[in-house]
């Protein structure tokens, strides 16, 4: 608590003072879901549970002629029962606090902006979230960020964006198994308007990961892309990227080049392509068709290195000016250590009964493959395991979600 306590007061202290005398908003939005779920945990077998998910978020901007500052709060409460989570922490707090001030120069293209965040959350339901993965572990994930970028008109065609981040992960207690670490980014983009229909796209960025393990492993990732963003038609636009990742592992055995121990000094390099692309289509009036396509390399929730690749198709079709139908389909593959296949389903339905209340029902359908490759499942460098298991898993679930939002404090104050 005391961390959350000094980051709000970080967040706080990059307010300017004018700002607190001029135009402030505040608005909140409170949502409460029930899950049902065949197997919330994709256990080998299966094992039913019930979810509950009190989700509470904030929001307050201050506004001037030339910047914005925000700060936004958000606190979800977790709880399950049934059989299903045995092994498993039971009830769960998740919260964070973020910070944001902008400063916009003569257009909106030019502006700086820092901004700060603070989260603590479990660490068991962060690894199910990212990877599929149900531990019993105990204790929770906590994650310092400072970021900050700039952007820059250096032609009527030609923008430059410049962006840093580091985050600062730990757990709380500390003796709760996992490896303290750090993830710092730094990124570079810019962007030439060929036409008003095409804009391409050339970006290189570092990340750099620090552990504090026995070996004290270090991991550099080098990412280039070039890209290109269209508007093939008024109803078919596109957005891709492509370029490689070179991976430079230092006091640690990577998990992607190879199998290694726990606690190996050996180093490392491999390289491999990234990529995404985005096609969205306008079917009717009312409907609109995306299919996305990506490969990633990058660290997990508990900085542990793996490879990621999905394709996802989702269709949205607005009913009325209340209600709405989405359907959403994806296959994802995760390979660490082991290699993983997923595939999942949704169809939602969502009504609002007025501007500020809605209600959305959906059925998900999940199936985990049976994992394949090495034996081993543990990542070298974290000591946490990168799958849930070898074995396939199903799970079915129906959820109900209520969402409900207050203008607290309206614009013009």
């Amino acid at each position: 608590m005391k961390k959350a306590i000094i980051a709000a007061s970080v967040c706080l202290g990059t307010a300017p003072t004018g700002a607190l005398a001029l135009d402030w908003s505040l608005q909140s939005t409170q949502t409460e879901t029930i899950e049902l779920n065949s197997n919330q945990f994709l256990r080998s077998s299966q094992s039913p549970s019930v979810g509950s998910y009190s989700t509470i978020t904030a929001n307050a901007k201050a506004r001037t002629p030339t910047s914005t500052f925000d700060f936004d709060a958000d606190g979800t409460f977790r709880k399950y029962w049934g059989p299903g989570v045995e092994g498993i922490p039971s009830e769960s707090l998740n919260y964070g606090f973020k910070a944001r001030y902008e400063a916009i120069e003569k257009t909106r293209s030019d502006r700086e902006f820092i901004e700060t965040a603070w989260r603590q959350q479990s660490t068991s339901l962060a690894l199910l979230n990212q990877l599929g993965i149900a531990l019993p572990v105990n204790g929770f994930l906590d994650t310092l960020t400072a970021s900050g970028g700039i952007d820059r008109s250096v032609s009527a065609r030609d923008n430059l964006s410049l962006f840093a981040t580091s985050t600062r992960t730990s757990y709380e207690p500390s003796s709760g198994g996992g490896t303290p670490f750090r993830d710092t980014v730094a990124r570079g983009t810019w962007r030439h308007n060929f036409s008003p229909l095409t804009t391409g796209t050339l970006s290189s960025e570092v990340e750099l990961l620090n552990y504090e393990n026995a070996t004290n492993t270090q991991i550099q990732i080098y990412r280039n892309q070039v890209g290109v963003d269209v508007t093939l038609s008024p109803l078919l636009s596109f957005r891709g990227n492509i370029g490689a990742a070179n991976v430079i592992t230092e006091g640690g055995s990577n998990p992607l080049a190879g199998s290694g121990s726990l606690g190996s000094s050996a180093s490392s390099a491999l390289m491999d392509w990234i990529g995404d692309a985005a096609l969205t289509y306008r079917l009717l009036k009312n409907t609109t068709f995306s299919l996305l396509a990506s490969q990633s390399v990058g660290p997990s929730a508990v900085g542990s290195l793996f490879k990621q690749d999905i394709v996802s198709a989702s269709l949205n079709h607005s009913l009325n000016s209340r209600s709405s139908l989405s359907f959403f389909t994806s296959v994802n593959r995760q390979i660490a250590t082991t290699t993983t296949d997923f595939i999942s389903a949704s169809a939602s339905y969502s009504y609002s009964f007025t501007r500020d209340l809605s209600v959305q029902l959906t059925y998900r359908y999940q199936h985990r493959f049976a994992s394949n490759g090495a034996t081993s499942i543990v990542d070298p460098i974290t000591g946490f395991p990168t799958v849930s298991g070898l074995g396939p898993a199903d799970s079915n679930s129906v959820m109900l979600v209520v969402s409900n939002s207050y203008i607290i404090l309206p614009r013009g104050n």
